[in-house]
């Protein structure tokens, strides 16, 4: 008995009052102390084992997703494809919160069925997310240089409840409940006519990314009602109209007299790109 005894004394001494045994359950702490193997550098690296390896078809193609707030209204493309498709720009801020945060954009392109609700619905300054797949795509700058955007292919959208009165501020006054309906319809017409003049100055900056499709139209290649000029990326078009503010007709002219002069090739037409400053903008 005494022998036994002996070998007994470690464990009541683990088992008294100092024990760390808190109504008869071990706490972690001592448990660690008990094991230190847990605590070891080997555990420890063992622990940090290399990821599984995922089947790509099970993945989201470079998914993404955005908080931020509609910068320009929502443009059909009007090009050959028959489904619907539209697309806008998403101002989003790195810190949504403080004002002073840096901010950068990014094209929503949407399709089907999506692309028809952010037409109905969607509005500039709407405080949104979206998430989807990250596309690019390229376009030329003023001094002839390509740089890469990044797009959204949006396959989910939501409206966000936004609780800062700095970004409620953003959003425009609602327009009262006697407003005429002839009002409404002078200040979409005014809309329109100002995205059109817009859309004149992007022409004018990169003109050798629009296919010029006037000669065609003449010698009845196509359909006198398709478009003067079609954007080969975004497919946005211009049609010439008689009331076509003076700058826009000046800039024509000297576009003309430059392929007249000259072949049609990228380098010489990429000498061409105005700057959006030197237009006398009628508007």
């Amino acid at each position: 008995m005494k022998s036994l005894s002996r070998f007994q004394t470690p464990l009541r001494r683990l088992l008294s009052s100092s024990s760390p045994i808190v109504d008869g359950t071990l706490t972690l702490a001592a448990a660690r102390r008990l094991d230190p193997v847990e605590d070891s550098p080997v555990y420890r690296r063992s622990m940090l084992r290399r990821p599984p390896v995922e089947n790509w078809r099970r993945l989201h193609r470079n998914s993404c997703s955005f908080i931020g707030t509609v910068v320009r209204p929502v443009i059909r493309n009007t090009g050959d494809n028959p489904t619907s498709s539209s697309y806008t720009l998403l101002e989003v801020k790195s810190t949504p919160r403080n004002m002073g945060s840096s901010t950068f954009r990014i094209l929503l392109s949407m399709r089907d069925e999506i692309s028809e609700i952010c037409l109905r619905h969607l509005q500039p300054n709407d405080y949104i997310y979206v998430s989807g797949p990250l596309g690019s795509y390229e376009k030329v700058d003023l001094s002839g240089k390509r740089k890469v955007f990044y797009k959204v292919l949006v396959m989910d959208l939501n409206f966000v409840r936004c609780n800062d009165p700095n970004q409620i501020a953003l959003k425009p006054a609602s327009s009262g409940a006697g407003e005429s309906t002839s009002s409404k319809g002078s200040l979409d017409s005014e809309e329109k006519c100002r995205a059109r003049l817009r859309l004149w100055q992007v022409f004018f900056a990169n003109v050798y990314e629009w296919w010029d499709n006037r000669k065609e139209k003449r010698e009845g290649k196509l359909n006198p009602n398709y478009p003067d000029f079609k954007h080969k990326d975004t497919k946005e078009c211009l049609w010439l109209h008689p009331d076509d503010p003076p700058w826009v007709r000046k800039q024509l002219q000297l576009y003309d007299s430059k392929l007249a002069g000259c072949s049609r090739s990228r380098s010489q037409l990429d000498t061409f790109g105005s700057k959006l400053g030197d237009f006398d903008l009628d508007f």
